[in-house]
């Protein structure tokens, strides 16, 4: 994490609503070849003294830090066996002895999960051997959807953007190119993980990862010059998603979302929503839906499976600004 966003007071504590407490770093481990960038640590409230851990350079910003743990516990074995430092091997046993033994299988988003060899197939840089895209004559790389799915978006050299569910990062990448900054944020550790290991290999300097509940984020209203969604609508509750979002967004600024309308995958919120029913709740919401967007679109995205299983989806693209709620 890097260690310079301390000083602009970005982040605050997500125990209080009013967001009025910046949180502060307590830094155990520094990276070597990088002294901005904090490997291990703290966030810590200077109100209510809680504390956010760092691990392999990501933040945990979430309010139940046990419960959070207890649904991905190899993940958790895992931190406490790549501590470097005395005072998170205790913060780690000490959580340990509060975990909830007999939890959930293993999150299907983290590094033994089902889906993330799924989405790190995204970065496949041999593309042109896969079977299945050989198959269909696809001449772009699978991770070429998020370009297109960011190519209406304006550039806004001074802006700050937000991408919620950012998996691996490449939404986020192509967002950084357009904006100042830009932070992505996503429930699962070994996402933020290997997002961040992309960013410092490619030298993007101008985005940071953290690990949040999508409707529970460290951050004070009117903040964003755009927030992105990709693929979240399936997962949260939508009139509380709205909210979140619209209050992040500064005046006039946009919202811009994707899904594909998949109810099969896992437990889902909002399994009535379809093109018409989205794009009325967005607009009850206080937001104006581009012209360009106002029908249902059907852009092609393929997940990855394992070798003979895919995922063909066609995403719904609307791209919105926020208005003046008492417009509807």
């Amino acid at each position: 994490m890097k260690s310079s966003l301390f000083n602009f007071k970005l982040l605050y504590c997500i125990n209080h609503d009013d967001r009025v407490y910046p949180l502060e770093l307590d830094p155990f481990v520094i990276d070597s070849d990088n002294k901005n960038e904090c490997v291990e640590g703290f966030l810590k409230c200077p109100e209510c003294k809680v504390t956010f851990p760092i691990i392999s350079g990501v933040p945990i910003i979430v309010k139940d830090f046990v419960k959070y743990s207890s649904q991905r516990l190899s993940t958790f074995g895992r931190w406490y066996s790549i501590s470097r430092s005395e005072e998170m091997k205790r913060f780690l046993k000490d959580v340990s002895a509060r975990l909830e033994k007999n939890s959930l299988a293993e999150n299907r988003y983290e590094i033994d999960g089902r889906y993330f060899q799924t989405y790190k197939w995204l970065h496949n840089e041999n593309f042109e051997s896969d079977k299945f895209l050989h198959l269909l004559r696809w001449k772009i790389k699978p991770s070429d959807i998020y370009r297109k799915l960011t190519t209406g978006i304006s550039y806004e050299p001074e802006g700050i953007a937000l991408d919620l569910g950012c998996a691996l990062g490449l939404s986020t990448f192509e967002l950084s190119k357009k904006f100042s900054f830009v932070f992505g944020i996503d429930s699962s550790f070994s996402f933020m993980v290997e997002a961040k290991k992309k960013s410092l290999e490619a030298g993007i300097t101008n985005v940071e990862f953290f690990v949040c509940d999508l409707l529970s984020l460290p951050f004070k209203n009117q903040k964003f010059h755009l927030v992105f969604g990709l693929n979240i609508v399936e997962f949260l509750p939508i009139q509380k998603m709205l909210s979140v979002v619209y209050n992040l967004l500064k005046p006039q600024s946009m919202f811009v979302l994707t899904t594909p309308y998949d109810y099969n995958r896992e437990v889902v919120c909002n399994p009535n929503l379809n093109a018409e029913t989205l794009r009325k709740a967005l607009e009850k919401g206080g937001f104006e839906i581009t012209v360009k967007t106002k029908k249902e679109s059907y852009i092609p995205w393929i997940l990855k499976i394992n070798e003979r299983t895919y995922l063909f989806y066609f995403l719904d693209l609307i791209e919105s600004r926020k208005i003046s709620k008492h417009k509807h």
